[in-house]
């Protein structure tokens, strides 16, 4: 647990830690909000303001030195003008955090603000500390581990009190600790985590946890008629898996939601070879998995009374004599047939079984999947959106305000009639890739809606979003590399259920 309590003081100036960060926004009286603080630091806070060194723009930081004070080391975040948001807060406790792990900072104390805009406390307080312990994060296999500097404690301190602010902080924690198994999961290269290492790994983390996992192999595959993932995964000597995990935290007679996850462990494009430039970053091709699996792990740790199934179809996509080839046609779990008209578009076809299986199996109130799917989502949204494409305008919605309240930003994109004649096969009920370069997102997600039924259902395509790339997704409690990207929203999806 990195953030561990609130704290109210009277005097922050006296607040004792190896640093302590503050929240300023733009055009504020700092003597006025700060006044004993600045004077400790010898007015150079409020000197940042007057000689206009520091913008005080949103997760802008500078560092004060303070020999005299306790706190040694003031860590000013601006917190930018306007209408503060959660989000503002969130980018406070992140940028806090980065700046105190660069300074080697092990205690941090951070001054706890919330705005007027922000309704609650408590959100206010959840947004603080959730940023903190997301920037707190790191992946490496560095020999050194000097280089992976982290916060040990971090505390909040306020003026006034906060009942419940345990249990808040608790939540934070368990979310905090459901991402960081997401981002190792995505991280990890193909060396550690293809589809059988994935499941190990994935056994090991759940030890005590309430819940049921299943794997069907290649045998109970086969028997199913889970062609796709079979097809995928045939040229690759790790053979493919399905990992189901159930958790039933509202028992028998409420409904199941669902969560579907892309796991192609590594994507070199099959047959149809992608250029080694594009294969740099494909371990994170089971990033969807890898956050659909982390979705699990924080309901049961957090012990929502919801009953979630988890589905991660497991593949390697590789070329080699075994492997699926242009033109294929393969008959689907649900029966329809598919016309492989490029085999780098494997995703979609794995994710079919799995969606079509768990739609018949647990008849769900709702069912969202979490892919990189394809490029064609970054050329239209860039890194700093996820997208979003659904059969039902209420479950549409409901991500959308979500997205808004985490940070995890969606954007809807149609379904219309006419992107289903894209996939429209000659010897196939569909093929698994429309024109090139065209619509490409929104014809993969046109293709997953043929094996959802009548279940309400949401595709979110995060491969602009799922790790950091050269455009971002940009915020300071996102660290270089996997950002569990949606697990966060999901899992508030799911308290929302709850109640």
């Amino acid at each position: 647990m990195l953030v561990t309590r609130y704290d109210v003081v009277e005097r922050l100036e006296g607040v004792e830690a190896d640093a302590l960060a503050v929240l300023v926004f733009k055009g504020e009286d700092i003597k006025e909000v700060f006044g004993g603080l600045d004077a400790v630091v010898g007015n150079a806070l409020s000197s940042l303001s007057e000689l206009g060194s520091f913008t005080f723009d949103e997760g802008k930081v500078e560092v004060i030195y303070a020999p005299s004070a306790p706190f040694k080391r003031l860590i000013v975040v601006g917190g930018g003008e306007g209408k503060a948001t959660t989000e503002t807060l969130r980018v406070y406790g992140g940028a806090a955090v980065t700046k105190a792990r660069e300074l080697g900072v092990k205690r941090l104390a951070i001054h706890f603000r919330c705005p007027d805009s922000v309704d609650t406390p408590h959100k206010c307080l959840e947004a603080v500390a959730e940023g903190a312990s997301l920037a707190n994060y790191s992946w490496s296999r560095k020999s050194s581990s000097s280089d992976a500097k982290r916060v040990e404690e971090a505390f909040l301190v306020g003026s006034e009190p906060i009942e419940g602010w345990e249990d808040v902080l608790r939540v934070v924690d368990a979310v905090a600790d459901a991402c960081r198994l997401g981002r190792d999961l995505a991280n990890a290269p193909a060396s550690e985590i293809n589809p059988a290492t994935f499941v190990e790994r994935v056994k090991e983390e759940f030890k005590g946890l309430p819940v049921k996992m299943e794997v069907l192999e290649e045998d109970e595959l086969r028997k199913l008629g889970m062609n796709g993932i079979l097809a995928v995964g045939k040229g690759s000597e790790v053979r493919p898996r399905l990992l189901i995990i159930e958790y039933k935290g509202a028992g028998d007679g409420n409904p199941w939601y669902v969560v579907v996850g892309k796991g192609v462990c590594f994507d070199a494009g099959g047959l149809d070879i992608k250029p080694a430039s594009s294969m740099l970053e494909m371990k994170y091709d089971k990033s969807g998995a890898a956050y659909a699996v982390a979705v699990a792990y924080g309901a049961a740790k957090l012990g929502l009374k919801v009953n979630l199934a988890v589905l991660a179809p497991l593949v390697e996509n590789l070329p080699s004599g075994k492997s699926y080839k242009p033109l294929d046609v393969i008959k689907m779990y649900n029966g329809l047939t598919v016309e492989v008209a490029n085999t780098d578009a494997e995703g979609r076809l794995i994710l079919a079984d799995a969606l079509a299986y768990a739609a018949e199996k647990y008849r769900p109130a709702a069912m969202v999947d979490l892919a990189t799917l394809t490029g064609g989502v970054i050329v239209a949204l860039g890194n700093h959106a996820a997208g979003l494409f659904s059969n039902d305008e209420e479950l549409k919605e409901e991500l959308l305000r979500l997205s808004e309240d985490t940070g995890e930003r969606l954007w809807p994109f149609p379904l219309w009639r006419e992107y289903y004649e894209d996939i429209k096969s000659d010897v196939a009920d569909v093929k698994n890739i429309g024109y090139p370069r065209v619509a490409s997102s929104i014809i993969g997600a046109a293709f997953l809606s043929k094996f959802v039924g009548d279940v309400k259902w949401a595709h979110i395509d995060i491969a602009g979003t799922a790790w950091t790339q050269q455009e971002g997704p940009k915020k300071p409690y996102y660290p270089k590399g996997a950002t569990a990207y949606c697990v966060r929203l999901l899992l508030k999806f799911l308290a929302e259920r709850e109640e």
